[in-house]
């Protein structure tokens, strides 16, 4: 058994200097600079695509709205791509210091208990990114959402799944076949789905609310194993930005089994050069009706 490799009483040695968010959602990262750091490199990596997509879906916003803001790095780079915008952006936590664009605004808001203090169908682009992988009831907050985008605004979603995944001829290492499963029965033991982000486009679709619905589906593998030298860098970086995620895990989590032992051992299957595992990032961008 997993559990077996390591006493509990190591989980405090783990977190005890990391800083969570003060919220009833089961929210398994930590929310401190040290995860503001590690978010920050991983949307240095998305950012080209990230330019491209949010010039070319609409070439003038009025208002545009950021949930679950976490540092403010999109919505900075939304203001300043575009300065004649008003650029909203809202988390259930503080946002750290830092010197805004004086076209942004930030409000601390919870999505998932109170109704936000904006007029319906008030945005042109609502964007998230990392968002409904953590939340309880994420389809019902969606359709939330999506009541305060403008007719013909863009809906845009960026998600993982927190589950490991191999094409290769190896298969998943058993230790993240353990993880998936520990992971996902801890999390929907809260009602929480880990897998949202490769139902999002079914379930945007299925809302009837979007007249357009795009999706692409990167796999990036870890070891960086792949002909695009893009998806090499990138899968780099996901492997280093998966060593910081798996430091700081909720300590509910290593109580479930997940302990610093096995969750080293878990990083090393992942980054094991004769496999190929990933998770997948999943990028939506959708139109409404």
């Amino acid at each position: 058994m997993l559990c077996a490799i390591s006493p509990i009483s190591k989980m405090a040695s783990m977190n005890e200097t990391r800083a969570f968010h003060e919220t009833n959602e089961p929210y398994a990262l930590p929310n401190d600079a040290q995860e503001w750091e590690r978010r920050n490199a991983q949307r240095h990596q998305l950012l080209p695509r990230s330019q491209a997509l949010l010039g070319s879906i609409y070439p003038e916003p009025n208002r545009i709205l950021e949930i679950g803001c976490g540092s403010g790095a999109w919505a900075i780079q939304a203001a300043q791509t575009y300065p004649k915008s008003s650029v909203i952006a809202i988390d259930i936590s503080p946002l750290p210091s830092r010197a805004l664009p004086p076209n942004t605004q930030f409000l601390q808001l919870n999505v998932t208990d109170t109704a936000l203090p904006f007029e319906q169908e008030s945005f042109d682009i609502i964007h998230a990114r990392f968002f409904f992988l953590h939340l309880r009831n994420w389809k019902t907050i969606l359709t939330h959402i999506i009541s305060y985008l403008k007719p013909r605004g863009w809906l845009w979603i960026e998600e993982t799944d927190i589950y490991f995944r191999d094409d290769g001829p190896h298969g998943l290492g058993p230790f993240c076949k353990k993880f998936n499963d520990i992971y996902l029965s801890y999390m929907s033991s809260r009602n929480v789905d880990p897998l949202a982000g490769s139902s999002l486009s079914s379930v945007l679709q299925d809302t009837n609310s979007f007249s357009q619905v795009n999706c692409i589906s990167i796999k990036c593998p870890f070891n960086g194993n792949d002909t695009d030298p893009r998806i090499q860098l990138m899968g780099r970086v996901w492997y280093s930005s998966l060593q910081r995620v798996v430091k700081g895990l909720d300590p509910k989590l290593i109580e479930a089994c997940l302990s610093p032992e096995v969750m080293e051992v878990v990083i090393q299957e992942a980054g094991d050069p004769l496999r190929s595992s990933y998770w997948p990032f999943n990028m939506t961008w959708s139109q409404k009706k």
